[in-house]
């Protein structure tokens, strides 16, 4: 994990920048909201409709253009209204099921189609939420390691997911804007008021102002992002002088303990396939260790380093590990299927039968209580 501070240059000190600890940051009253404007791609009729109450609706997002939306009751203003998981027109993007596609039985996101390898239903999303309460945990109830200030302004979360980390900080810090961007429009319909969410490609050209953010926020995305220099010179762009990013990843190289890896370890197969599935669309699984020279490389400085261990199982007998161990075992049996499917499917030329038999041995050999595996994040 990277914590660092971000000075941006001051003009009597030409490009001095000064970095320490990152965390997340909303946008500030008088920073210009991101321009979502961009005219719809070229093969989708706009339609925008105007609703009682100053309410625009562009018809394009629920792929229909002959809808009445001339009543709030109307029966077809409610079937619009379905969201896959609660997202509001007021602190979200109105979506439908052209939102999603689906592929071997699960849900993947429609908007920048493929570019996210993992699904994103509600077994997913489970999983996500089960993953923040293991990272609490590990930083024992910590949302953010940065000595961000008592009230930042703004915290911006890469890759929101589910918002539960963006809903969390904006609870903590009230009078904090917080903004959580994710490609999927799967966030929570109540949120306080502080929080807003963008369905966005953090790749993307950033649109925020230059010394928008307080913190920055980047846990669990090697296999969402495929270039950090350039996700990082944004975010340097748009820190405040003295604000901080924040990044969190798992090594993802689980040694064992007392040394009694079975030979043809499953495990070490389905790493060494998930990394050269991974590498194929242009991810590093193993990003986390050049998270402190590619900080370094672009303008941050003061870096801080904290490598935390991370068991898979219960077997620990430590109560704070042994219960780590047992949420993130718990977490990667729910999400095996979801992590492996779409990689080795797409990039390996495996049917889907020949992954669930592949992952039969691999979940027997997880729950092999004699193996002690450690990781570290």
């Amino acid at each position: 994990m990277e914590t660092i501070e971000h000075v941006p240059p001051r003009e009597d000190e030409g490009q001095q920048r000064k970095a320490k600890n990152g965390d997340l940051s909303g946008r500030d009253a008088k920073s210009p909201t991101p321009d979502h404007s961009a005219p719809a791609p070229p093969d989708i009729a706009v339609d925008d409709v105007s609703i009682p109450g100053s309410l625009v609706i562009d018809s394009s997002l629920f792929g229909a253009k002959d809808w009445d939306y001339s009543d709030y009751n109307s029966d077809a203003y409610v079937k619009a209204m379905q969201y896959p998981r609660g997202c509001t027109i007021l602190n979200c993007v109105l979506t439908r099921r052209s939102a999603y596609q689906w592929e071997n039985g699960r849900r993947y996101h429609a908007y920048q189609e493929g570019r996210y390898p993992l699904p994103n239903d509600e077994t997913e999303l489970d999983r996500e939420d089960m993953k923040h309460h293991e990272m609490m945990l590990i930083t024992d109830f910590r949302l953010h390691l940065s000595p961000i200030p008592e009230t930042p302004d703004k915290v911006l979360d890469l890759g929101t997911g589910t918002g539960i980390w963006a809903i969390q900080m904006a609870e903590k810090y009230p009078n904090t804007e917080v903004i959580g961007i994710d490609l999927s429009p799967v966030q929570p319909e109540w949120v306080p008021p502080n929080l807003v969410f963008e369905i966005d490609d953090l790749e993307a050209p950033w649109l925020y102002t230059p010394g928008t953010f307080d913190l920055i926020h980047c846990r669990f995305m090697f296999l969402v992002i495929r270039d950090y220099p350039t996700m990082l010179s944004q975010a340097f762009r748009t820190l405040k002088s003295g604000g901080h990013i924040e990044l969190g990843e798992l090594d993802f190289h689980p040694v064992s303990y007392d040394h009694q890896f079975p030979p043809n370890s499953q495990v070490h197969l389905w790493i060494d396939l998930l990394c050269d599935a991974s590498a194929r669309m242009g991810f590093n699984m193993f990003i986390a260790r050049q998270f402190k020279t590619l900080l370094l490389e672009a303008g941050f400085v003061d870096v801080t380093e904290e490598i935390l261990e991370v068991p898979w199982g219960g077997w620990p007998k430590d109560h704070r590990l042994k219960t780590i161990g047992v949420w993130h075992l718990e977490q990667l049996f729910m999400g095996l299927q979801g992590i492996a499917m779409g990689l080795f499917t797409r990039m390996h030329g495996w049917t889907s039968e020949e992954v669930e038999v592949f992952l039969v041995g691999l979940r027997r050999e997880l729950r092999d209580k004699s193996i002690h595996m450690l990781d570290h994040v």
